[in-house]
C-alpha cells in the first residue's frame, strides 16, 4: 500500500512530527508499505524526515499545490503526524476530506473540539469527566488579564499550571508559584495561541490512557523525577520512567479507562487519541486533556501502551490501517 505521512509543519512541534514521521516511515516500510513523507513546512514537497530542518522558515504552511495534491491523491491512504496548528486542529483534516483521500484520525470537528483545550474542558464537563478548575484568557486583551486573574488565583492558589489553549506537547506550558510568575506565564503562552488557559494544579501521579478503536489501552504512568511532565521532561529528559500497566488499585484503573472512553466519545474522536489524567492522593482522577495526534515514536507513550497489548510500532499502524479501511469500505 502506498502512504503519504504528513509531517513536519510551522508550528512549534515541528520538531516531535519530524521524530514521529522516522519512526512510522520506518515502520510502514518493515510492514511491507511505502511510504512518502510530505512536508506542508517545505511547500509540501517530499521531504527526508531524519535530515529535514528542524524549523521551517515559513510563516504557515497553506494549502497543498497541484504537486502536494498529486503525491496525496497519488497515494491509498494518508497517516498525519503533523502536531499543533493547522495539522491537528481540523484545518488539515478538512482539506484531506475536500480531496476524497481516505485519512487515519479524527474528523475536523472533532480535531478541533480536541485541539481547543478550552472546548475540550467544557465537554469533558458534560461528560461527566472531572476536570481541573479553570480560567481562559483571551491572548490579545492584555489589559484585562491582571483583574480577571487576581479572583481566581485567590479562589484556587498555587501552583497553577498556565499553557496555550491551542497548542499540544507542552509547549509554553508553564508552573507558576505566584502571581507573578502566572502573569508572565500568560503573556509566554499568548505569544503561542489567541487562548491562553490558567488552569488549578493537581498534585498527584501522572496517568495516561491510549485510545485505539475505540479500545482504552492499558494505563501508563509516567514518572518524573523533578515531578513535572513540561516539554523539557517530556523530549529532554532520559531519566523518566514509563510504568505500563501502572501500578494502581484495579478498580482506579478501570475508572481510568472507562473516563478516557467518555472524553473520546465526548469529543467525537476517532481510530486513535491520548487522554492524560492525573491521580490525586484521595483516589481522585481528573482529566488534563485529549491529544488527537499523540506522537508515534517508539518512545511514545501511545507506541508504549500498544505494546503491553502485543502491538509493536509497525502492528499498530496496521491495526489503524485496517480500521480507516474497514470505514471507508462501509462509506462508500
Amino acid at each position: 500500500m502506498k502512504v503519504t505521512v504528513l509531517a513536519g509543519g510551522v508550528s512549534a512541534e515541528r520538531e516531535v512530527s519530524l521524530n514521529s514521521a522516522t519512526c512510522v516511515a520506518q515502520a510502514l516500510e518493515k510492514g511491507g508499505h511505502q511510504a512518502t513523507v510530505l512536508d506542508p513546512g517545505a511547500g509540501w514537497s517530499v521531504i527526508d524526515p531524519a535530515a529535514a530542518p528542524k524549523e521551517s522558515s515559513r510563516a504557515n504552511s497553506g494549502l497543498p499545490g497541484p504537486e502536494g495534491v498529486a503525491v496525496i491523491k497519488g497515494g491509498d491512504l494518508v497517516i498525519n503526524v503533523l502536531h499543533g496548528g493547522q495539522g491537528e486542529d481540523g484545518t488539515l483534516q478538512a482539506v484531506l476530506e475536500l480531496l476524497e483521500v481516505p485519512y487515519a484520525g479524527s474528523r475536523p470537528a472533532a480535531c478541533a473540539a480536541a485541539m481547543d483545550k478550552v472546548m475540550a474542558k467544557r465537554l469533558f464537563a458534560a461528560a461527566d469527566v472531572p476536570t481541573p478548575d479553570y480560567l481562559a484568557l483571551s491572548g490579545d486583551r492584555k489589559d484585562g488579564w491582571r483583574t480577571r486573574l487576581e479572583p481566581f488565583l485567590k479562589k484556587i492558589g498555587y501552583p497553577v499550571i498556565v499553557k496555550p489553549a491551542g497548542e499540544g506537547s507542552t509547549v509554553g506550558l508553564t508552573k507558576a508559584g505566584d502571581f507573578d510568575q502566572a502573569l508572565a506565564a500568560v503573556e509566554l503562552a499568548a505569544g503561542l495561541s489567541a487562548q491562553v488557559l490558567v488552569e488549578e494544579f493537581i498534585e498527584g501521579r501522572e496517568l495516561t490512557v491510549g485510545v485505539l478503536d475505540s479500545e482504552a489501552l492499558p494505563v501508563l504512568e509516567v514518572v518524573v523525577p523533578g515531578g513535572f511532565y513540561d516539554y523539557e521532561a517530556k523530549y529532554r529528559s532520559h531519566e523518566n520512567r514509563y510504568i505500563c500497566p501502572a501500578e494502581i488499585e484495579q478498580p482506579v484503573a478501570e475508572r481510568a479507562r472507562r473516563l478516557a472512553l467518555a472524553a473520546f466519545e465526548v469529543l467525537g474522536l476517532q481510530d486513535f487519541a491520548r487522554i492524560d489524567f492525573r491521580l490525586d492522593p484521595r483516589g481522585g482522577l481528573w482529566c488534563l486533556e485529549a491529544n488527537n495526534q499523540p506522537g508515534m515514536t517508539d518512545s511514545s507513550l501511545l507506541p508504549k501502551a500498544a505494546r503491553v497489548i502485543g502491538l509493536d510500532l509497525t502492528g499498530l499502524l496496521e491495526r489503524i490501517i485496517k480500521n480507516v479501511q474497514a470505514r471507508y469500505s462501509r462509506n462508500r
